[in-house]
């Protein structure tokens, strides 16, 4: 039996939102503050060491006290913030060592993308990965010494990515995101050298990999010149980084 629309009662309802829908609405608030204060720490606008207080934040951002905590939660969940209750909230000083971490754990994740996409590669689309791949073969031919620009880490960026992007995994690219944003606030409070050569070698042997549709010789590229391998600061470590210079805690 069908109920007919009854006017005033609707009139007559509190205009409240439902809890599901405030908490909807605080979440996308913290996700926007987050966004904010993530670039803001990219950019160099809060600086490594820097205190954070909430009075500031409030005055600053223009939001409450609520969204601001929940964002710089989420941003200590992936080393950039660090929290001691009742004591500090400030923006962390990356280390060399925290680097190679990151390192390590974004080689892993792209050689689980790696698996299973490498020889399902069609003619296309290894056009599309010597076209990500031509910035770095460049930066490998350049001279003189410099140390890791955000273009640079862009161009390396964008041919891992041709790999997570084919996988289809959206738990994968998730933690990639994370990981990614990790290593980039490393890199930009910490100047690693770059080796020019060691580019060059990673280029030549993932393109080689591509081409032939080879997943293991892929994965070698990867391993070979990310993680631990991509500080040479430990016996026999090579890679795209070169820490020759850096001190033991960046």
């Amino acid at each position: 039996m069908q109920v007919a629309y009854q006017p005033e009662r609707e009139r007559s309802m509190s205009p409240v939102p439902s809890v599901a829908a405030r908490s909807k609405s605080r979440e996308l608030l913290s996700d926007s503050v987050r966004r904010r204060l993530l670039g803001s720490i990219l950019d160099g606008t809060l600086v490594a060491g820097e205190r954070l207080h909430d009075e500031q934040l409030v005055a600053w951002l223009g939001v409450s006290r609520t969204p601001i905590r929940t964002a710089l939660e989420r941003l200590a969940e992936i080393g950039l913030i660090e929290m001691e209750p009742n004591r500090f909230t400030r923006v962390a000083v990356p280390s060399l060592a925290g680097l190679v971490q990151a390192l390590e754990v974004h080689a892993a994740l792209t050689v689980s993308a790696v698996e299973g996409v490498v020889s399902r590669l069609d003619d296309a689309a290894v056009v599309e990965f010597r076209r990500r791949l031509a910035p770095v073969v460049e930066l490998g031919r350049e001279h003189g010494p410099a140390c890791w620009q955000p273009d640079d880490l862009a161009s390396v960026d964008r041919v891992l990515c041709f790999f997570s992007q084919r996988a289809g995994n959206p738990l994968l690219l998730d933690l990639l995101h994370e990981v990614r944003v990790r290593l980039a606030f490393c890199f930009v409070n910490t100047p690693v050298p770059v080796d020019r050569s060691l580019v060059t070698g990673f280029a030549v042997e993932i393109l080689r990999g591509v081409e032939r549709r080879d997943e293991s010789a892929v994965v070698r590229a990867v391993v070979s010149h990310l993680g631990a391998a991509a500080v040479a600061g430990a016996p026999g470590g090579a890679g795209l980084v070169d820490a020759k210079g850096v001190g033991p805690d960046g």
